[in-house]
């Protein structure tokens, strides 16, 4: 039996590379059989006519290496509206077993291509609890896979805070353009702890991009200290831990609104968390379920709860070093590719179970 992945991005994409491309490696580094299919769903949408006819045509021939028994793994492949066609087709005429799996509520904006994957598929994997319920609606065979971290790459760099430095530093990690309006909740944040805070503290953001809006909006804070890394190598493990390492606290602000942002989650937090670094995230979509408040992280929702929290884990390196153990013991137990691939190892193997019935 092989695990055949038709994936929304290649390595590069964080959706993809999370929940296919590492899956893949962990299913193989297991005993199970696993192929990533190319052209990645996205490229298909991005490529402009003649040349997307060879990209279709690659994407027809792959399927001819699909066997009885195999598994059709479709990760967020919801993309491209030829790729959707010629599935649907391929699975209605060949009866392969198929699991969907997506990682944000993209019904939301492509709602008939998900629905109709939701209904098609033998299992669905879903994110969070709001994306397992929507889904719910369509197929009874919903399972949640949290998106999860490569823990041992982390835990190498697992923040000493015996180190006594100052200032301390506040660190976010992310695609700076696409969350400007999150990380405008920040704003009034800073420019009230740095009149009333005791202890000082700089802003490291990593993934500004060059970002004019990005830059202004902290350049323009007075009394900030801020530095800008506008890009990492995202495809190196261990790009991301390093950097994150070099952070006293780790921030997620994250608006709570619309259907989108309740049912959403993120990495950023378990990265942070993983490498024992204390967090703090708004408590918007799933971070009720991945941070018990207090113990293994804080959650916000409010512009005076997110400067009370700051306040307390800047003063209290205890607290910081106490807060960042629990969050790294809970995402090795729970958000780590050791505890969650054997998960899938069983719901796969259920599922190729079901084609021999």
């Amino acid at each position: 039996m092989t695990v055949h992945f038709f994936t929304f991005s290649d390595a590069r994409g964080g959706s993809s590379r999370q929940r296919a491309f590492r899956v893949a490696e962990e299913l193989e580094a297991r005993g199970m059989t696993a192929v990533i299919h190319w052209p990645p769903v996205i490229l298909l949408s991005r490529t402009p006519w003649p040349k997307k006819f060879s990209l279709v045509i690659a994407t027809i021939r792959s399927l001819f290496s699909i066997q009885k028994g195999d598994i059709v793994y479709l990760q967020r492949a919801i993309a491209n509206k030829y790729f959707f066609v010629i599935m649907v087709a391929y699975l209605f005429f060949s009866r392969r077993k198929m699991i969907f799996d997506f990682d944000d509520p993209v019904y939301v904006h492509t709602f008939f291509k998900t629905k109709i994957f939701t209904q098609m598929a033998d299992a669905v994997i879903t994110c969070t609890h709001g994306q397992a319920t929507w889904a719910r609606h369509y197929n009874s065979n919903v399972h949640l896979f949290h998106i999860v971290v490569d823990f041992p790459a982390y835990q190498k760099f697992t923040k000493d805070y015996t180190q006594g430095e100052s200032p301390l530093t506040i660190g976010w990690v992310g695609t700076g353009p696409e969350h400007i309006r999150n990380l405008e909740i920040l704003v009034p944040v800073f420019k009230k702890l740095l009149a009333s805070a005791a202890t000082p503290f700089r802003f490291l953001l990593i993934g500004a991009l060059k970002n004019k809006g990005v830059y202004e909006m902290f350049q323009h804070i007075q009394g900030l200290e801020v530095e800008f890394i506008d890009s990492l190598d995202w495809t190196d493990p261990e790009s991301v831990p390093r950097e994150i390492q070099k952070f006293d606290i780790g921030v997620l602000p994250h608006r709570s609104d619309g259907e989108w942002n309740k049912n959403k989650t993120s990495l950023k937090n378990l990265e942070y968390m993983a490498c024992g670094v204390a967090t703090i995230c708004s408590s918007f979509g799933e971070m009720p379920y991945v941070i018990d408040d207090g113990v293994n992280g804080y959650l916000a929702g409010s512009e005076e709860e997110w400067i009370e929290k700051l306040k307390n884990l800047l003063a209290d390196k205890e607290l910081r070093t106490r807060i960042g153990r629990a969050g790294q013991e809970h995402v090795r137990d729970t958000y780590s590719y050791d505890a969650v691939i054997p998960r899938l190892m069983d719901l796969i193997n259920s599922v190729s179970e079901s084609t021999m019935q």
